[in-house]
């Protein structure tokens, strides 16, 4: 009875502030209140890989049904791309109605969880009143980092300011680098994946620990299905999901042409060997885009913010130092060492690369060998001749 009559108490005050006009910034939530976080299924757009986690605030007696969202950026800002490229992207904190929320995911085939959190109304009215304080034009925007400050870690940030010392979450076993786990969203954008891949170094082979393994919206979820102090009250599914499931083996994949790459290397390997001739177009081509790729990777690693990208060691690989090989192959000899350990680390430490590396290794390593033997065979050939002086090995 005492907290049926505390219950309507604070009905009655407030349909009082509700009369009197009073605004969300210092509107009381009901008893009737929830507070959940939505986490939304990866997309196959490049910005939806990963999924996405939000905030709602339901209130029927107040009226209020907002999403909170931390992870808004202006795509028609001028500066959009130069900052994006610079790893210097804002991003933002919005609020929208639940009922817009959902027709966004429904259109992209994607589910949306709903877990409703265990709090009292003490709690609901203090994370309430904090967003509403971060929505605020002074408060709202903050730079993004991938690792580190994103959609998933503001919201699990805010949560454990709430629950203080029930926030207890369970580090994984066995426990993955950030590469690792980031790597499974690569299933319906596998080329995008292909290039966060090859563009990040080191730290992104870190092994976090429990608290940061939440900047994935799925971990975030299961952290919270998981938590020791029942953290999650009940958990509701909007499935709007119709697309088929990944195929056992994508042949439009990155793994999948790279290795076509190699056949058709082969090809042309066995077509200089049988008609002793040298298909510079081939090495043009292979030394030119590894070399550009390389260029990009150092632009990441020292002209940028992108924290990730730093001691890449994709660089052993697709150097700079390839645009030169094809016409200063005698690089090559000083080169061939440094490219033959991705050829290892794919083999002792794969965690390292992508899976796709190892063809495009193997085409550059055997490229410059079987280029020397040819260069040596060739000269062998105009020194019985009398004519090496006339041809210098250019190889």
């Amino acid at each position: 009875m005492k907290h049926f009559l505390s219950h309507l108490l604070l009905l009655l005050t407030f349909s009082i502030l509700l009369a009197s006009g009073a605004s969300a910034t210092n509107t009381p939530l009901s008893p009737f209140s929830k507070i959940s976080v939505l986490t939304c299924s990866p997309g196959t757009d490049s910005y939806a890989i990963f999924g996405h986690s939000a905030i709602r605030v339901h209130d029927p007696v107040a009226g209020v049904d907002l999403v909170f969202n931390f992870g808004t950026f202006n795509a028609d800002d001028p500066q959009f791309y130069q900052k994006f490229l610079s790893g210097r992207m804002t991003y933002s904190l919005s609020a929208g109605s639940f009922g817009d929320f959902l027709p966004e995911y429904q259109d992209g085939n994607r589910t949306v969880w709903e877990q409703v959190l265990n709090m009292s109304t003490q709690e609901k009215q203090l994370i309430w009143d904090r967003l509403l304080e971060n929505l605020k034009e002074e408060n709202r925007y903050y730079k993004y980092d991938f690792l580190y400050d994103n959609c998933s870690t503001r919201i699990r940030d805010a949560l454990r300011r709430i629950y203080g010392g029930r926030w207890d979450i369970a580090a994984p076993i066995p426990p993955k680098s950030f590469r690792q786990q980031f790597s499974s969203g690569f299933v319906y954008n596998p080329w995008t994946g292909f290039g966060i891949n090859i563009c990040t170094g080191l730290p992104a082979d870190k092994y976090p620990g429990a608290n940061e393994r939440l900047f994935l919206p799925q971990n975030l979820f299961d952290a919270l299905a998981r938590s020791r102090a029942k953290l999650v009250d009940t958990t509701m599914v909007y499935d709007f999901s119709h697309r088929a499931g990944a195929p056992a083996f994508n042949w439009t994949s990155p793994l999948a042409i790279c290795w076509m790459l190699f056949a058709a290397y082969a090809l042309v390997l066995a077509a200089e060997l049988r008609y002793k001739v040298q298909l510079k177009a081939f090495d043009i081509f292979i030394f030119s885009v590894t070399g550009l790729a390389g260029l990009v990777m150092v632009f990441l690693w020292t002209m940028t913010d992108h924290h990730i990208s730093r001691f890449n060691l994709n660089l052993l690989w697709a150097s700079p130092v390839n645009l030169l090989i094809v016409f200063m192959p005698g690089l090559k000899r000083l080169y061939l060492p440094v490219l033959a350990l991705p050829l290892v680390f794919s083999v002792v430490a794969s965690h390292l690369y992508d899976p796709a590396v190892l063809p495009l290794t193997l085409i550059l390593l055997t490229r410059m060998l079987t280029r020397s033997e040819r260069a040596i065979a060739v000269h062998e050939t105009k020194v019985r001749r009398g004519t090496a002086a006339e041809t210098p090995i250019l190889s």
